[in-house]
């Protein structure tokens, strides 16, 4: 495969002048075979630039995020509209664990409000923010804002 893969690099080059990414170009090839090929070519003056690149992947949870909607976004959609809402016992009942952490973005979003024992909406409708950059990392592998990742994490 080595000599192949030689081949086929000199190959590329001679007919684009530049190779951008050789994660692209030799998609079926690990890095490290691709860095082996690019090191002995260096003695026929192919000289190449190593791009380090970060590759984000959903967990889990992030998952569950993903099929069901963020923690916020599930206690948004349990909470009924109208006055009265739902009781915050019902909630942690149905909920378990996330219903705190639900309700905690819920309230920094400003999407509901405890009104004495129950939780209100304060609004008709919501984007579930957590959801979509989820999405985003799941397609590209990572996200435009540093700031996204960290809070994803």
């Amino acid at each position: 495969m080595s000599e192949e893969l030689k081949l086929s690099i000199l190959n590329k080059l001679e007919a684009e002048g530049s190779i951008a990414d050789t994660k692209i170009a030799f998609a079926d090839v690990s890095a490290e075979t691709i860095l082996g090929a690019l090191k002995s070519l260096e003695s026929q003056e192919v000289t190449y630039k190593t791009l380090t690149t970060e590759v984000w992947t959903i967990e889990s949870e992030g998952q569950d995020m993903l099929d069901n909607g963020s923690y916020e976004a599930r206690i948004f959609d349990a909470v009924p509209a109208g006055e009265q809402g739902i009781p915050v016992a019902e909630l942690s009942a149905k909920f378990g664990k996330i219903a705190s952490l639900g309700q905690g973005s819920g309230f920094k979003n400003k999407w509901i409000k405890k009104n004495g024992s129950n939780i209100v909406r304060l609004v008709d409708s919501i984007v579930d923010q957590v959801k979509v950059d989820l999405e985003t990392v799941k397609a590209t592998g990572g996200h435009t804002s540093s700031e996204v990742i960290k809070d994803l994490k």
